[in-house]
């Protein structure tokens, strides 16, 4: 009888010290309150970056169309 109980609380110490590992991995890899307003500000940041990209883009691809229909009225007008 003292046998098998040595062995249970052997066996339950052993399944504690396992649990106690795995929630230790667990809360390792969670992210944090912090963590996730870190990512929203940066994600804030690359969508202001890729506004100002795609607007110089636009821009310029404006000024190229515009600067392109100037020289084909050259062009055809003379």
């Amino acid at each position: 009888m003292v046998d098998e109980q040595e062995d249970a609380r052997i066996n339950n110490e052993r399944r504690m010290a396992a649990i106690e590992c795995d929630v230790a991995v667990i809360k390792s890899n969670y992210a944090t309150k912090e963590d996730i307003a870190r990512l929203e500000t940066q994600i804030a940041r690359m969508e202001t970056r890729m506004v100002k990209w795609m607007s110089a883009a636009l821009a310029g691809s404006l000024v190229a169309a515009i600067g392109t229909a100037i020289n084909m009225a050259k062009l055809f007008s003379g």
